[in-house]
């Protein structure tokens, strides 16, 4: 699993070792217990580690999703690469909502999204991913990009997405791009939150009548 570390110090290579198993540690524990119900001695004992540890790794139990924040928004930077020129605004956010809900490793993370951006907002996630990090999780990406990519927020990716769109003219709703990257996470996340409570109706159809 971590054989594509092999040129990286044993000292990097146990810092990826150890975040990963804390992340995958709150993913078990988040089967049985909401996010906000789990506390640091839960993870250190799922992970086998001591608390001084953990915070040797994260400031705080919130750092974790921004952790796992951190590596869905590359996740889907990466898919994103793959459109094609020609692909609608439409099309573009119908894929992001579909990829949000086909998360099948961490799942449960993206329940706290909302949470997230009430409370700490994306701008300030300070977890950033390592070189040997970006090796482990995106072997594909470039040394050169690395911090571009740690930079990114989803705020960030759906401003670009609405500029272009409305190049486009594909949106008729008037706002500064800020405020279009501020209500189309809101619509995912709506969309999202309220797909829980009858998939038996397209919300994400409802919300565009709104914003196209």
């Amino acid at each position: 699993m971590y054989e594509v570390l092999s040129h990286f110090t044993l000292r990097k290579i146990n810092f990826v070792k150890t975040r990963t198993t804390i992340l995958n540690s709150v993913k078990h524990l988040l089967e049985h217990e909401d996010f906000g119900d789990i506390t640091v001695d839960e993870i250190c004992q799922k992970a086998q580690i001591s608390r001084g540890t953990f915070f040797n790794y994260f400031s705080t139990k919130e750092h974790i999703f921004n952790y796992f924040l951190r590596i869905f928004t590359i996740k889907l930077t990466l898919k994103m690469h793959k459109w094609d020129e020609n692909e609608s605004f439409k099309s573009k956010l119908d894929q992001i909502y579909t990829w949000f809900k086909e998360e099948r490793e961490y799942p449960k993370f993206l329940d706290s999204y909302s949470s997230f951006l009430l409370t700490v907002g994306e701008e300030a996630n300070e977890m950033k991913l390592t070189d040997a990090e970006f090796v482990f999780f995106f072997p594909e990406i470039k040394e050169s990009d690395y911090e571009m990519y740690n930079n990114l927020t989803f705020q960030k990716i759906f401003e670009g997405i609405c500029e272009i769109a409305r190049a486009k003219h594909e949106i008729k709703f008037v706002a500064s791009k800020e405020e279009l990257g501020n209500i189309v996470s809101g619509i995912l996340v709506a969309s999202h939150t309220t797909d829980h409570l009858n998939n038996e109706v397209n919300h994400l159809d409802i919300f565009y009548k709104i914003l196209l």
